[in-house]
């Protein structure tokens, strides 16, 4: 009997496409559906001119999106709840070669919207959409939970995998076994909690910490009177005890809503061919983590959105955007 291997690539690996949704909850977009939808394009419109973009599009919303997307974009019609890819379409691995696409379960980060029915489905309707080879996966996962290295490292937080509103059966030695085993990774590394503020997802990995190298990840700095001293304090060590290099950006400065500190975080940027999109925010660390992405990708064209739109509806541009690796 053939033994399976399965890895799952890194995001700089060789992508066939990105997908991305078209803004659609309304209620989340205070200053207005439209100023989403514009700021969705711009990042579309950007990684449309490196790789082939898939953007999932109500049908209602088809004639605008037409208008402000690219000709070189694919829309697809799909009934869906809301924009956020990186958590509801699939993730694709290589097995044995061969692509295959996980379909995780999906309840709208513990479910904290609703409804989200159609975006459980979403994984399903890309997979039926594209011919992919699929295998459903009886776990709630978002993709923006886990960073890989493609070299069978997975980065997390026990803040989200572990928290009783996605898995509540499972300890944390069965979900790692799991991931392990689904993406053919030989080890986890769990962070303790992602950002403060990060409320939506439960502390997502991708807003905290990402590989950038097989054994270097970027993540942020602050001083100490920010609720995200300790945070990453902890995540240094935890970092260094896993033999993980780190680079480390100034966090953006604090902004609050309701006296809750807004997560933003310049972490939270996508990896395309050729190109890294990243935020920006209106603020004095724009430049130095521009700088500091400059550096580590010196072969990537690196372009600086202004993801505040984006952030309005609880998330950044990686929570927006999916790779499908060319395997």
């Amino acid at each position: 009997m053939t033994q399976l291997t399965r890895r799952w690539p890194a995001e700089w690996e060789t992508h066939q496409a990105t997908w991305m949704a078209w803004p659609c909850r309304t209620e989340i977009w205070t200053n207005g559906l439209e100023k989403a939808q514009l700021a969705f394009a711009e990042v579309a419109n950007t990684i449309a001119d490196y790789e082939p973009l898939f953007m999932l599009v109500k049908p209602e919303h088809k004639a605008f999106a037409t208008k402000k997307l690219s000709s070189s974009i694919t829309l697809v019609e799909m009934t869906i709840d809301d924009s956020w890819t990186r958590d509801t379409a699939p993730i694709w691995i290589e097995e044995n070669g061969k692509p295959v696409a996980l379909d995780f379960q999906f309840n709208a980060w513990g479910n904290k919207f609703s409804p989200y029915d159609n975006d459980a489905k979403v994984a399903d309707n890309i997979i039926n959409y594209n011919g992919s080879q699929s295998r459903k996966i009886d776990m709630v996962l978002e993709g923006g939970a886990i960073h890989s290295n493609g070299q069978g490292t997975i980065l997390t937080t026990k803040e989200c995998l572990l928290n009783p509103n996605r898995n509540p059966s499972m300890s944390q030695q069965q979900i790692e076994q799991v991931l392990l085993d689904l993406f053919g990774a030989d080890r986890v590394v769990w962070l303790e909690k992602g950002v403060a503020g990060d409320v939506d997802t439960d502390g997502h990995i991708d807003n905290i910490a990402c590989f950038v190298e097989d054994d270097l990840v970027v993540s942020q700095s602050c001083s100490k009177d920010s609720e995200n001293f300790a945070i990453y304090q902890d995540n240094r060590t935890i970092l260094r005890d896993n033999n993980l290099k780190l680079i480390e950006i100034s966090e953006p400065e604090a902004r609050y809503e309701d006296g809750l500190r807004v997560p933003l975080s310049y972490i939270n940027f996508y990896i395309a061919n050729d190109a890294i999109i990243m935020p920006s925010f209106n603020c004095k660390q724009d430049n130095e983590a521009k700088s500091v992405l400059t550096d580590l990708f010196p072969h990537r064209n690196i372009h600086q959105i202004d993801a505040n739109e984006i952030l309005v509806g609880g998330g950044g541009i990686h929570c927006i955007t999916m790779q499908q690796p060319k395997i």
